[in-house]
C-alpha cells in the first residue's frame, strides 16, 4: 500500500529503482526482473520531518516486502537506530509487509561491527539486515 499523501519517487514497475543522496557515492539498488509494482519514497525531510529516521522507503506491493534503506558515512550503531525508529513510526502503514533492513555505509570500522550494540541489531534482524560498504545492488 503506497503511503498516503506522498509520491512515489519511482514508475510503478520500474526495473531498477536507485536510492542516493546527492553528493554522496553510497547507494542501494533495488532490481525489479518482474516488473512487479512498487513504490519509493524519500523518507528522511519528506515523509519524516522530525526525530530519527532513515533515508529511504522502497516497498514491493506484490510480494508485500518493505525495504528499510539507510546511507550512512560510517556510523552504523546510528543508522540501525534511525531503521528502527522509522520502523516504529511506520509500523501501522507497514502491517503485514516483512521488513528488511538496509545500511549502505561509506566506510566501516571492523570494531565498529564488532560492538556490542551493533551486534544486538545484527541479532533482532537475522537475515534481515544487510550491510554493505559502497553499495548494495538486489533483485527485489
Amino acid at each position: 500500500m503506497p503511503l498516503k499523501g506522498f509520491k512515489s519517487l519511482c514508475d510503478r514497475n520500474a526495473a531498477q529503482i536507485v536510492s542516493r543522496d546527492k553528493g554522496n557515492p553510497q547507494y542501494h539498488k533495488g532490481i525489479n526482473p518482474a516488473r512487479a509494482c512498487v513504490t519509493h519514497y524519500k523518507i528522511d525531510g519528506t515523509v519524516m520531518k522530525e526525530g530519527d529516521r532513515c533515508d529511504y522507503l522502497l516497498l514491493n506491493e506484490e510480494r508485500q516486502i518493505a525495504y528499510l534503506i539507510e546511507l550512512k558515512g560510517s556510523d552504523l550503531v546510528k543508522a540501525a537506530r534511525q531503521l528502527e525508529a522509522t520502523e516504529k513510526k511506520l509500523r501501522q502503514v507497514l502491517s503485514g509487509y516483512s521488513l528488511q533492513y538496509r545500511i549502505v555505509a561509506n566506510k566501516c570500522k571492523t570494531q565498529e561491527i564488532r560492538s556490542v550494540e551493533y551486534r544486538k541489531y545484527q541479532i533482532r534482524w537475522k537475515g534481515k539486515l544487510i550491510q554493505r560498504t559502497g553499495f548494495i545492488e538486489e533483485n527485489i
